[in-house]
């Protein structure tokens, strides 16, 4: 009989590794210590990005064993606003992100992976904690600190479907504020890689720039807050711990777009298991190469002020794009060379205080948050 896989943290990550694994015949446990799936989100949108690859991610989902049961809609463009520029009309031939809602109700990717993970004869024990283990796990607990953050409401409209970008730091410093409507639900958030404290002030600038430049129609106001973090590390293999999604710093550096680096670090977590492969060199092979330039990315981004922000606009509206994007965001010469640099200057917010010791079964020494018994 099969040696059955403790998964610790029931986000995509882990319920991506669990359904993988379930389906090739391991028993798997999952702990979570919230009491349902999508916890730290509030039935908001974001965006599964689908520029990366030439490949459609709804095609990479289907590939690893991923059911789209869930609210997953193509979007093919939207209007970007840049500092002292006309709103821009983006247009791709193919779906430049596909939106989803996250959240512990039904249709959000959360509990798509959680009914199809319970379908499996996936075990998921809520509000359970693990501390300590015997065998292998796969860790998955999200993110451990404030690399970037996000300020935001979800609301009940009337408006038109739609999807709006914001480039400005009065706004979003160093970040990005978006607008997101489907079905008559939407979602406004600001997103900040500098100036935290500035987030409540910040969220009151975006909501008053989308009231003067269209005609807001908000109902049901709900505000949320919340947080990522990004880091490289050589390996994420530790005593038989896999370290996967945010745990493991697998986030898109640049603007936060990171269920594409979870699900997919969750499938390599499950798929080292099965065959005996080795994690790191998976992982290493698929993702830290654009992890790498999704940090050369954002320290270029954070060099350019409001000119560099139109000249985004610009590229975004002037082709595919797509195709600029995957160029951007894609291993290059040039990103090579300034690696060095980019990672002598990016510091994140996440401190490495796990042990790690010959043996070490505890699961949360990793953050701190406990030492090994």
């Amino acid at each position: 009989m099969k040696e059955t896989i403790n998964i610790i943290g029931a986000g995509p990550a882990g319920l991506v590794a669990a359904i993988v694994l379930r389906k090739h015949g391991f028993p798997v446990k999952v702990f979570e210590m919230s009491s349902d799936v999508g916890h730290r989100l509030n039935g908001d949108f974001q965006g599964l990005e689908n520029w990366s690859s030439e490949r459609d991610i709804t095609e990479l989902l289907k590939d690893i064993g991923i059911e789209i049961n869930f609210l997953c809609v193509p979007y093919y463009g939207g209007t970007v606003y840049a500092p002292e520029m006309k709103p821009a009309e983006i247009k791709s031939d193919r779906p430049i992100f596909y939106l989803v809602k996250r959240g512990a109700m039904p249709g959000t990717l959360d509990m798509g992976l959680k009914e199809q993970a319970l379908s499996l004869g996936v075990e998921i024990l809520f509000n359970r904690r693990l501390d300590a283990f015997d065998g292998k796990a796969i860790v998955g607990t999200g993110p451990k600190g404030g690399d970037a953050i996000a300020v935001g409401i979800t609301f009940n409209t009337e408006m038109e479907d739609k999807s709006v970008l914001v480039f400005d730091d009065d706004i979003a410093p160093k970040g990005y504020a978006y607008l997101l409507v489907n079905q008559g639900c939407g979602t406004m958030v600001t997103v900040l890689y500098r100036e935290y404290r500035r987030g409540n002030e910040c969220f009151d600038d975006m909501k008053r720039f989308f009231k003067d430049n269209m005609a807001l129609d908000i109902k049901n106001e709900k505000k949320f807050g919340s947080y990522g973090n990004f880091f490289i590390r050589d390996t994420q293999a530790h005593n038989k711990k896999l370290y996967i999604g945010e745990s493991a710093g697998f986030q898109d550096c640049l603007w936060g777009f990171g269920m594409r680096y979870a699900i997919l670090s969750g499938w390599m977590a499950a798929k080292s298991l099965i065959d005996g492969s080795d994690y790191d060199m998976l992982w290493k092979k698929d993702l830290k190469p654009m992890l790498e330039t999704s940090l050369v990315n954002r320290y270029l981004f954070e060099k350019v002020g409001h000119a560099g922000y139109r000249y985004l606009a610009k590229k975004f509206t002037s082709g595919n794009p797509c195709d600029f994007l995957r160029k951007h965001y894609n291993p290059s010469f040039s990103k090579q060379l300034l690696l060095p640099l980019a990672k002598r200057k990016y510091e994140s917010r996440v401190r490495d205080k796990n042990c790690n010791h010959e043996n070490c079964s505890c699961v949360w020494c990793r953050c701190g948050e406990r030492a090994c018994p």
